[in-house]
């Protein structure tokens, strides 16, 4: 082991050190505080559902100091004679709770079965992480700036730009900070895995069942580490690694799990007559047009050009698996001369939190609290390219371009370590073939630090459960309501992907 990794351990140790023994002294104290109250009363824009805000401390160190409120939405079980308790359920930082309210876009659709699914048995729970809330409520914090664009980086191509794209995130921390005053301290997992148990004793349950999707993993995680004795049955879908403290070693799962995600990709075309590029060779293809783009812009309709990172960008874009039918036809049309779709399908969309969110500096927090220099990042990337050459590599870009520029402050930052769960049940942990987003190399390797966990691979991509795989609904639904976990080597097939058009259909 090299000296920064022993350093880094090191300091994951003194993390988990000083965190749970804030956590053992604030143990008694949550279970009979006002904390663990809630008023629920019928949804104004559903009254089948039942709605409510915790509130809690602005900072879990300091109970005495600020509050604010978390978002809740509760389903009742449709069958209450044979209702088991509370599920527990943060569908991630992509959406809040009021997807539940949804009707018409894709996203809600999706979830609604999965839902219904466990209300045949439980209440289910779906709670805002602290400042992610319904927009225009107290349970929605707003940033008077926005962060830098998720791919600024790809565009970089000198110091002057590294910097540049620094001191916008830094200006977005800043006026967080600012409008968030005592708030700001809370943005981190830490703290959100004390919401959950909050949240659990006010449910009047003694132990939790809990279901994180997508970021939901990471208070998972914290909660695992802070309160094993106090978990029923967790299951997490989707999962983000925050136990590995090296960055670099962070960073390296990312774009392994990215450079196989592109070669899924190109599989999946060579079985699809209707693909775009059905008959060709799709690594080529794209190699070709790197190449092209080496040398000169691309052209594109209505006089445009595609510079090589604009080509960069909407591959990075694209490479979840609804998106693969809008990249093939894009690379087919910029090989005959037409390279426009990657100015305006492709690339990335804008930050998921809407420009002014806190979902950031959450991240931030949690998972980059020291970035690495400029000249550092370069020597990064040049070990990337040598595990990831074809396009892997881009993916240190774009996950140093979330936070560079925001300042470390251990008094709010909540920092990568090695998971320490001692006495914490089996938990279930969902691992999808083809989810780049959480990369599944780290899905693994947080499973193989929870004592008796099982790993439940399965052939779709991200958040998959609760996008309606109904293999994994059936097998974790079964382990939420009391039953075992599945058997060890159980694989669910593929069934989302599948359902991809071989074209875009909008």
């Amino acid at each position: 082991m090299t000296r920064t990794k022993l350093i880094a351990a090191a300091l994951g140790v003194a993390v988990v050190a000083v965190t749970m023994t804030v956590t053992q002294q604030l143990g008694a104290a949550e279970e009979r505080n006002a904390w663990s109250t809630v008023d629920w009363k019928p949804c104004d824009r559903d009254p089948k559902m039942q709605c409510a805000r915790l509130i809690v401390p602005a900072d879990w160190r300091r109970t005495d100091g600020p509050t604010l409120p978390v978002e809740l939405v509760k389903v009742p079980a449709r069958k209450p004679e044979q209702r088991i308790g509370s599920v527990v359920l943060n569908i991630g930082s992509g959406h809040n709770t009021s997807i539940l309210f949804e009707k018409d876009i894709p996203e809600a659709g999706m979830l609604r079965p999965t839902i219904d699914k466990l209300t045949e048995r439980a209440d289910v729970v779906v709670f805002d992480q602290r400042g992610l809330g319904r927009p225009d409520t107290p349970t929605s914090f707003r940033c008077p700036k926005g962060p830098a664009p998720l791919g600024g980086l790809f565009f970089a191509t000198d110091e002057a730009a590294w910097r540049a794209h620094a001191e916008r995130n830094a200006a977005y921390d800043a006026s967080c900070r600012e409008a968030l005053g005592a708030s700001y301290t809370g943005l981190n997992s830490w703290q959100i895995a004390h919401d959950v148990d909050a949240l659990r004793a006010a449910l009047g349950e003694r132990k939790l069942r809990y279901v994180g999707n997508s970021y939901g993993t990471v208070y998972g995680q914290a909660y695992a580490e802070l309160f094993p004795e106090r978990i029923d049955r967790m299951y997490l879908d989707g999962v983000a690694d925050h136990t590995q403290p090296v960055f670099e070693d962070w960073l390296r799962n990312y774009a392994v799990a990215m450079e196989r995600q592109f070669d899924r990709f190109r599989d999946w075309c060579v079985l699809r007559k209707g693909c775009p590029l059905y008959g060709s060779d799709v690594a080529q293809v794209w190699d070709d047009l790197v190449a092209r783009a080496s040398k000169k812009p691309l052209p594109a309709s209505g006089g445009k050009t595609v510079s090589l990172q604009q080509l960069h960008n909407g591959l990075m874009g694209s490479m979840p698996p609804p998106k693969w039918p809008m990249l093939a036809e894009g690379m087919a049309k910029a090989r005959k001369g037409d390279a426009g779709d990657f100015l305006t399908l492709l690339p990335f969309p804008s930050r998921g939190d809407g420009g002014g969110g806190v979902m950031s500096v959450l991240l931030c927090h949690d998972f980059m609290p020291k970035q690495p220099t400029y000249q550092e990042f370069l020597a990064i990337e040049e070990r990337l390219k040598a595990v990831a050459p074809r396009m892997g590599w881009l993916e240190g870009r774009f996950e140093v371009s979330r936070c560079l520029g925001v300042p470390d402050d251990p008094a709010v930052t909540y920092p990568p370590h090695p998971l320490r769960a001692k006495g914490v049940p089996p938990v279930l942990v969902g691992i999808g073939e083809v989810d780049q987003n959480t990369n599944n190399l780290g899905a693994a390797h947080v499973a193989s630090q929870l004592p008796g966990a099982r790993a439940f691979w399965h052939g779709d991509g991200h958040a998959a459960y609760l996008a309606g795989n109904k293999c994994l609904r059936e097998h974790v639904n079964r382990y939420l309501f009391g039953g075992p976990l599945p058997q060890d080597g159980l694989r669910c097939p593929a069934e989302l992907i599948t359902k991809i058009p071989d074209r875009p259909t909008g």
